[in-house]
């Protein structure tokens, strides 16, 4: 049997029927006004349907935002939570288990867009330094991010959003926490030197640097307990003007993965977007060349880092890794001891269910159990290779006539 799919148990907590993780995409879908619909239950409980060990929910925002999705989901009053409990408890019922991923934009936003104007809420960043690019289709001349930005002057305010829309997220039925600290929002921002130029305590020095998202995951923990939280980072992220030097990125992430241990986290997500996987990737997300200023060693993964620091003999934090991990790259990961699991994100779109009359077993904790069959797994387990998306990367985030369409409608492989 793969490795992939023995059982697990997530920070002593939360039990895992395998180690395939389902990665938190943003789809764009949630056309209620930012809350869940029909269409995103079933997304996610056909995907549960199939198995898999473990889901974490797309980033949803923890205030009103400015993002270039004005469908993504929002978590910071009630009727959020309870159009969340829907996704959750059909997630329970499938015998699944997933993540709640709160998130902030921070500067990767424009001051145009729908929800903010609406209520009339500000871009907040650490410092009023605009981010390079952005495309925002659903806006007149596709503008980028917007340089109407706003420093964050009570950053204690923006912690206590984020534990808030943690506490609804436990109302709603979570079974723990992802914390997005990448992708240039607003933790990232304050991680790197060249969106942060703060003059406080939370700008400047590393240990400054890194203030901010700490205190955010220690509020979380206040409402969770430190062993159903998690932490997603990217050291080589090129997303979102993210990029830095290997000087910045190892001085960074030796500090900040120093302090997430002393938290004992269930886990720690480590990707390795912005590195050279050594083949072709979806054009939506290809990375470009790095400047030499910011070149990385050849073969650079953070994996090869970092890894040592967050799984070794004694540890209680699990390791997961991401983006761009095939089936065997993830068992031989698992087999050699170096990671515990491994998220795959777009192959669970294009990868749909198959007929639940359909089914396979598995031997599980010494017990035969019935797994409906959802193509990701049915392929990781008869040996067929993954589909792959022939519509198009944008087919992502829409547009659509009807929400299920590029998201509920991909055909079956058997």
């Amino acid at each position: 049997m793969s490795p992939l799919l023995e059982s697990v148990t997530l920070g002593a907590t939360i039990p895992l029927r395998n180690r395939i993780c389902m990665g938190s995409m943003t789809r764009n879908r949630c056309t209620d006004n930012g809350k869940p619909t029909k269409a995103t239950v079933s997304h996610y409980a056909e995907r549960a349907r199939d198995g898999t060990g473990l889901i974490v929910a797309e980033g949803t925002f923890t205030s009103p935002h400015g993002a270039e999705w004005p469908h993504a989901p929002v978590m910071f009053d009630k009727s959020h939570s309870d159009a969340w409990k829907v996704v959750t408890d059909a997630v329970h019922q499938e015998g699944g288990k997933i993540l709640f991923q709160p998130w902030h934009p921070g500067r990767i936003q424009n001051d145009n867009m729908p929800m903010l104007k609406e209520y009339n809420y500000p871009v907040l960043a650490p410092s009023k330094i605009k981010a390079k690019g952005g495309k925002f289709r659903t806006l007149d001349g596709t503008p980028g991010h917007t340089e109407n930005i706003t420093e964050i002057e009570n950053v204690k305010d923006i912690v206590e959003q984020y534990r808030t829309s943690c506490v609804l997220a436990k109302e709603a039925g979570f079974d723990g926490i992802e914390l997005l600290s990448q992708g240039g929002y607003l933790l990232h921002n304050f991680l790197c030197s060249h969106s942060n130029a703060r003059a406080d305590k939370y700008g400047g020095s590393v240990d400054n640097r890194c203030r901010f998202p700490l205190e955010v995951l220690d509020a979380i923990i206040s409402v969770w307990g430190s062993r159903a939280v998690g932490i997603k980072i990217c050291p080589s992220d090129d997303y979102n003007d993210t990029m830095v030097s290997y000087e910045e990125l190892t001085e960074t992430y030796t500090y900040y993965i120093q302090e997430l241990m002393k938290r004992n986290l269930g886990f720690i997500n480590l990707s390795r977007r912005g590195c050279d996987v050594g083949r072709n990737q979806d054009d939506y997300f290809k990375s470009s060349p790095r400047p030499e200023d910011k070149a990385l060693p050849a073969n650079y993964e953070p994996l090869k880092q970092f890894g040592k620091t967050i799984k070794y003999p004694g540890s209680s934090t699990m390791l997961m890794v991401n983006h761009e991990y095939t089936f065997e790259e993830a068992e031989d990961l698992i087999k050699s001891g170096q990671i515990d699991l491994a998220q795959f994100a777009r192959p669970f779109i294009y990868n749909p269910v198959c007929d639940p009359a359909r089914t396979i077993f598995l031997w599980q904790c010494n017990q035969l159990i019935r797994v409906y069959q959802q193509d990701l797994v049915t392929r990781l387990v008869s040996g067929i290779p993954l589909a792959s998306n022939d519509r198009g990367g944008m087919v992502n985030y829409g547009p659509y006539q009807d929400p299920n369409e590029n998201y509920n409608d991909w055909p079956r492989a058997i």
